[in-house]
């Protein structure tokens, strides 16, 4: 009875689950199991991410009519409109269509300014800082994880993989969202008729978001902090966040009828409000994910801290 409401106090950190003369491999696995998540809750409240996971979702906004515009830019001068559409398509499910179709003409709207002479380059350099500054937003959140506060990488090197990553995200884009619509019509593109199986495109859909999400996942986890990352808990961890990531997402689709009374009558301003609270909820899904990939990696050692402060 005693080792069980160790698992409950303060004295579970003093529990050596690598002595398995001392404790069974099932009550190690339990011991830590409770571990992971009391360190993945405990400093997720420590470290505030709430209130920061607000400040991403602000600055994700405020980015997105930019990266659009740029993601149109880039793909329009290689002739890859085509499959920015089916990508952008895909994302019309998680969003209200008026406001996606209102971000579309707002991001063209950017894109013609930047056309206009000295005066609309200097302002689309501007909107494309906001999108430079929202991603030192995204890695200076991603090192409080790690409880970094001094960057030890350079200045230069930082903004170079910016740049790199700013090139890349059209990209990635139009992997993610036609990498989704081939999974959801796979069946259809195989000549297949199953129209007595007919969740099976969806699950496939699904399937292929769940993936494409879970490695997406796993190279931030990786990536972003600033200190060295075992790709094997970054993986494992992104594999835990984009379930419950992709399981937010269809219950979020499920709901769309409570939306469509409010669109009935606040309009498009409904949308507003609500794609700023799912946003909200995937940060701290994706932040959730990080402080559990901090929690594989340090596990052992945050015992031994925990007993050290005693």
């Amino acid at each position: 009875m005693g080792r069980l409401t160790d698992l409950f106090t303060d004295r579970i950190w003093s529990i050596d689950t690598n002595k398995v003369s001392l404790v069974s491999k099932g009550y190690a696995r339990l011991v830590t199991l409770i571990k992971l998540v009391r360190i993945t809750i405990n400093t997720f409240a420590e470290n505030r991410m709430g209130f920061q996971c607000v400040a991403l979702s602000y600055f994700s906004t405020l980015a997105l009519i930019p990266l659009l515009a740029f993601t149109f830019a880039i793909t329009g001068g290689m002739g890859l409109s085509g499959y920015i559409d089916t990508a952008l398509g895909v994302f019309s499910g998680f969003v209200d269509s008026d406001m996606l179709d209102m971000v579309r003409e707002k991001a063209t709207n950017l894109i013609d300014i930047a056309k206009g002479g000295w005066v609309g380059v200097i302002a689309a350099l501007s909107f494309l800082w906001t999108i430079l500054w929202t991603m030192f937003q995204v890695e200076r959140v991603f090192n409080n994880v790690w409880g970094i506060r001094k960057i030890p990488r350079k200045i230069y090197k930082r903004f170079g993989y910016y740049v790199l990553v700013l090139i890349l995200t059209p990209f990635l884009v139009i992997i993610f969202g036609t990498g989704i619509a081939y999974y959801g019509n796979f069946t259809n593109l195989l000549g297949l008729d199953l129209s007595e199986l007919r969740f099976l495109p969806k699950f496939l859909g699904y399937l292929g978001f769940y993936i494409i999400a879970a490695l997406t996942l796993s190279v931030m986890y990786k990536f972003i902090p600033a200190t060295e990352v075992k790709y094997k808990h970054a993986l494992r961890s992104a594999a835990i966040s984009a379930l419950v990531f992709v399981g937010f997402q269809y219950l979020y689709l499920e709901t769309q009828v409570f939306v469509a009374r409010l669109n009935t009558v606040y309009g498009v301003l409904a949308a507003i409000p609500l794609f700023l609270i799912w946003l909200n909820f995937s940060w701290q899904i994706i932040i959730y994910g990080a402080e559990l990939t901090y929690s594989f990696q340090n596990v052992k050692n945050y015992g031994l801290q925990e007993e050290g402060l005693k």
